[in-house]
């Protein structure tokens, strides 16, 4: 435990120096002020709720994630195989208008979920199945994704990315790099230690050569949702969680116990949640002391 402390201590310092950002307006529960609709104000409670519950919690309400998934929309637009590359018409528009107003209802409320610091993206997967695509809804955390920049300019700057660059170019490029790369990147972007993300990529390379998958065992962050399955990441399988793993652990706890005394505040009787009022209280004290 003694090798604990000055990691848990750098990583409590990590916190306290994200750099100030001018705060974007805060979507309002009334929708007011983002031309919301009572049903898009509910489509984003509903998606904010799923991060609060889930791992996007460590981006949400910390920056001990840069970027944290939210959920997934699987919709039968991408292109056919039996199409040429460079096709001008893939979609016939009124066929699938219902995927498009879907998507763009869908749009509607990832733009107008900024926080400031905090904000949502929808990334398109490349790869697809057959004519089926992954959306993936996403959330990130600037000030975050600028330390991860910086700790890992070495990487990211073959890309010409330095602290500054925007989120939403970094994640999609991410997304369209080779295996390898993207798998690196994601690792950095989703907060896995480092020695977890080299230990994935190098797995993957080691497969890649003799076709044997590594064997590895993995470490479990708990969530409210559920103690398995949310944030977790990949190690060896003779592998001792060390004292790294056990600083990310214990930081993460104490986020999540925050959350749930903030999480019954803001339940209703009938047991809804109000998700937005809940963001809304935990970034405006922090916003208001840097003006």
């Amino acid at each position: 435990m003694k090798n604990l402390f000055p990691i848990l201590a750098f990583l409590l310092m990590l916190a306290g120096c994200a750099p100030n950002r001018p705060v974007a307006t805060l979507p309002s529960t009334t929708g007011a002020d983002t031309g919301l609709s009572p049903q898009d104000l509910a489509l984003a409670d509903s998606l904010l709720l799923l991060g609060l519950d889930n791992e996007a919690l460590y981006t949400l309400l910390s920056d001990l994630k840069p970027m944290s998934s939210i959920t997934t929309l699987y919709l039968p637009i991408a292109k056919p195989d039996s199409l040429p590359d460079g096709t001008a018409t893939v979609l016939n528009l009124q066929q699938h208008q219902q995927q498009l107003e879907k998507l763009a209802r869908f749009q509607r409320v990832v733009n107008a979920l900024d926080f400031g610091d905090v904000a949502f993206i929808m990334s398109p997967f490349k790869a697809y199945s057959k004519t089926d695509r992954a959306i993936q809804i996403n959330v990130y955390r600037r000030s975050a994704v600028d330390r991860m920049i910086r700790e890992y300019q070495s990487f990211f700057g073959q890309y010409g990315f330095v602290p500054g660059v925007s989120p939403e170019v970094l994640i999609n490029t991410v997304e369209f790099e080779k295996k390898n790369d993207r798998f690196r990147g994601y690792g950095h972007l989703f907060g896995y230690p480092p020695h977890a993300v080299n230990f994935f990529v190098g797995a993957s390379q080691s497969q890649e050569k003799d076709g044997q998958f590594v064997k590895r065992n993995f470490f479990q962050i708990p969530v409210y949702s559920g103690k398995d399955g949310h944030f977790v990441y990949a190690l060896p399988k003779d592998y001792t969680p060390a004292a790294a793993d056990s600083a990310v652990y214990h930081l993460a706890g104490k986020v999540l116990e925050q959350y749930k005394q903030l999480r019954e505040q803001y339940t209703q009787p009938d047991g809804k949640v109000r998700a937005l009022e809940l963001m809304q209280h935990a970034v405006l004290p922090k916003t208001a002391n840097k003006d």
